[in-house]
């Protein structure tokens, strides 16, 4: 595999916008397929000649100037992926907004980005008007998500929308600012005869945090530092080989990580996306199994419920070729776990763990003939780690945990609208170069690795000053045969740092009653715990809230620890 490892070269590689990237790097013909979606087949020639006509659409616009957003809140579809390249070849600044907000929240967002256009899907398309009360506003489309597929699936999404109440059909007739997103492309653009001046790598795109903590901040991102994201997999893994010639994109594209690992990477190395958007876990293993792809990549919890499927277990696995997942910290048991499953059933990768956040996009992953106990790989080329204490700024040495700081060319260059938190994030060392505060603590041993070991933020303090780190608990309490997943989470005094209370949420395995899971993890609690980690409440649920990224919704946990004790006439059950 050749590689250039000549800085110069590699930098403009990458400097270019997102579309001349992956035509750069791909080689498809204009009869190569490059997405499936519901069974049907699209080559790079529809792929090429969409951009170029919704690039023309746009440019038409006189008002709509170079640095201009436009807010995308799609699935992941035919009809997104173009636009997106699209905006972004010109110059115009995709913002990519989870489908979930409510129509005041899209407002809102719509609002703090100054959006001309919004692009919204026929899922999150009630309530247009109050989107459309955002005085920026000037035109709003509705994207079904069956658009792709011809008249009579079209047909059928009319029909449904009776029954669901959802009138986006009817939509163009009632609101002045919004549309079908038929009128959008069917609108004229500037003559075909009119060469596009297309942007370069300075041009940007804006992805949400996941907000795992409910805060979002949006996250501004320049073309070439996605690129260079992508282009740092040359150096790791030959991605080029016909072993990876199927991706099958689950992830959200509103998603950094979604957009970056199930979008921009397989198109850039020439592989075939089987686009799948039904964002229900229980339903992975089927699709894998099905599809069968080469190349997955997902969360920890969409691979815990693969390698938890019978249809997995006593299934062919030969297929998959490379398997990675990020977001969330992985026990090297439970790895090991997961990766003793995919080997027995013929696959021929083990499962890969990639260290990363929306503001860096990944940094370090695993490889093949890595140890993985524990460790995130070592970091990419060009990519330096330094371990800081969060509180001097004084340099850690190897084995000593510290906040994990990262000089990288893939950074973010700021959150918008948010000097504050940018301040924060990227400071200037003594060094001259800007460095990322990622909030979280780890430490490199003697050989190079990375490892994490928990969220600063995650760091809180008892009554009596004790500190306290939550993941302590989960830990713990994953150990329990009948458990499947759990999570703790504090409920806080008027000082966010200091705990009143824990609550431990627990989701037991299938077949064990909840009245012994329950038994068996206090049991464990009081044996393993320290007594100011032990929580005051076990609350039993049968499902995990999840964020789009697939990481745990604590946000959405706090606020039912919350309820437990608004709704409860009497306090907390203590464990102890």
């Amino acid at each position: 595999m050749q590689v250039m490892t000549d800085e110069k070269k590699v930098f403009e590689t990458v400097d270019r916008n997102l579309f001349d990237f992956i035509r750069s790097g791909a080689g498809y013909s204009d009869e190569d397929t490059v997405f499936t979606y519901f069974g049907r087949n699209f080559t790079f020639g529809y792929f090429r000649k969409n951009v170029d006509k919704i690039s023309r659409i746009l440019l038409a616009d006189e008002k709509l100037r170079s640095g201009d957003r436009i807010v995308i809140s799609l699935l992941t579809m035919p009809e997104s992926i173009c636009l997106l390249y699209a905006c972004n070849y010109i110059g115009l600044v995709p913002v990519m907004v989870d489908i979930r907000l409510s129509p005041g929240e899209m407002k809102r967002v719509i609002t703090e980005m100054d959006a001309q256009y919004a692009f919204v899907t026929d899922v999150n398309s009630k309530r247009l008007s109050v989107m459309c009360e955002a005085a920026c506003l000037r035109k709003l489309f509705v994207v079904p998500m069956a658009q792709s597929l011809g008249a009579p699936a079209m047909f059928f999404r009319k029909f449904s929308s009776f029954f669901t109440g959802n009138p986006y059909m009817f939509t163009s007739l009632a609101l002045p600012k919004a549309f079908m997103w038929k009128d959008f492309v069917n609108a004229p653009g500037i003559p075909e005869d009119r060469a596009l001046t297309p942007s370069g790598g300075d041009s940007e795109m804006i992805f949400a945090t996941s907000g795992t903590t409910g805060e979002k901040k949006y996250v501004r991102h320049l073309a070439r530092s996605l690129n260079m994201n992508v282009y740092f997999n040359e150096f790791l893994f030959d991605l080029r080989s016909s072993e990876y010639e199927l991706m099958i994109a689950f992830m959200p594209i509103f998603v950094c990580f979604g957009f970056a690992g199930s979008i921009h990477l397989p198109l850039y190395y020439g592989m075939r996306i089987h686009i799948h958007m039904i964002y229900d876990l229980r339903k992975i293993p089927d699709i894998i199994m099905k599809v069968k792809p080469n190349y997955f990549v997902g969360s920890l919890g969409h691979w815990e419920r693969i390698a938890d499927s019978p249809k997995v277990r006593e299934g062919d696995l030969s297929f998959l070729r490379f398997a990675l997942f990020s977001g969330e910290r992985c026990e090297s048991e439970k790895q090991k776990r997961i990766n003793d499953i995919l080997l027995s059933r013929g696959s021929k990768t083990k499962l890969l763990q990639a260290y990363g956040m929306t503001e860096l996009t990944v940094i370090s992953v695993q490889q093949q003939d890595d140890d993985m106990d524990g460790n995130l790989g070592r970091p990419f080329p060009f990519i330096n780690i330094s371990i800081t204490d969060p509180e001097t700024g004084e340099i850690k040495q190897c084995g000593q945990v510290g906040e994990i700081c990262v000089d990288s060319p893939c950074r973010t260059i700021g959150y918008s609208g948010n000097e504050e938190e940018t301040a924060r994030l990227l400071r200037r060392h003594d060094d001259g170069k800007i460095w990322v505060h990622t909030g979280d603590l780890g430490y490199i041993d003697e050989r190079g690795y990375l490892y994490f070991v928990d969220r600063i933020k995650n760091m809180l303090v008892s009554v009596s000053g004790t500190k306290i780190y939550l993941p302590t608990i989960d830990r713990a309490v994953e150990e329990c045969e009948n458990v499947a997943e759990c999570a703790a989470v504090a409920i806080k005094d008027a000082d966010i740092k200091v705990i009143r209370s824990i609550v431990l949420f627990v989701v037991p395995k299938p077949g064990f009653k909840d009245r012994d899971v329950k038994k068996s993890v206090k049991s464990l609690i009081l044996r393993e715990l320290p007594r100011y980690l032990i929580p005051d409440r076990i609350e039993i649920i049968r499902e995990m809230p999840a964020l789009s990224s697939g990481k745990i919704d604590r946000a959405k946990l706090e606020s039912m620890a919350e309820g437990l004790i608004i709704n409860s006439s009497i306090p907390l059950v203590s464990v102890k």
